[in-house]
């Protein structure tokens, strides 16, 4: 009698675990499913000095994203990504010029740590195309490499800078 009872049971939940639809991604992140699947950091990384802060995440099932896909800065004003996945990444921007320190190109952020650009102090407003690549030599990706090795996000610089 109760392998009667079991066995429908376990077929209605299969049935119903298969029909079921994942839910979409928040639009707010940015999903990259860029190699094998990456693994959360089991110690925290150091956090941002102040300025803005995107947070690099994975998900339940490896994939990585971005707290946010335009990040709005002022001139003079810090940009912080911290990585809570073991998996160093390279951060690519359209141009370069708009930071201060004589930057040249993608910025490693490297596994469960934390990197930083500190954009120039004058007027700007601008928006400039914001990239990834999963690679700990930045030389690799020194360009978008399609759609799914980029963050598809905005570099957004507003409002008046200091002196």
């Amino acid at each position: 009698m109760r392998i009667r009872v079991l066995f429908p049971l376990c077929i209605t939940g299969l049935v119903l675990a298969c029909a079921t639809q994942s839910r979409p991604t928040d639009t707010a992140s940015a999903a990259l499913s860029d190699g094998p699947l990456v693994q959360s950091c089991t110690t925290s990384p150091p956090a941002g000095d102040g300025g803005v802060t995107v947070d690099i995440t994975a998900d339940s099932e490896g994939k990585v994203h971005f707290s946010s896909k335009t990040v709005s800065v002022d001139p003079g004003q810090t940009v912080t990504f911290v990585s809570y996945v073991n998996q160093d990444r390279c951060i690519g921007v359209s141009d370069y010029s708009i930071f201060a320190g004589g930057v040249t190109g993608p910025l490693l952020v490297s596994a469960c740590k934390s990197a930083s650009w500190t954009l120039l102090a004058s007027d700007a407003s601008n928006q400039y195309q914001l990239w990834a690549c999963a690679t700990g030599d930045c030389t690799k990706c020194t360009q978008p490499q399609g759609v799914k090795e980029t963050i598809n996000g905005t570099l957004e610089v507003t409002g008046r800078g200091g002196n």
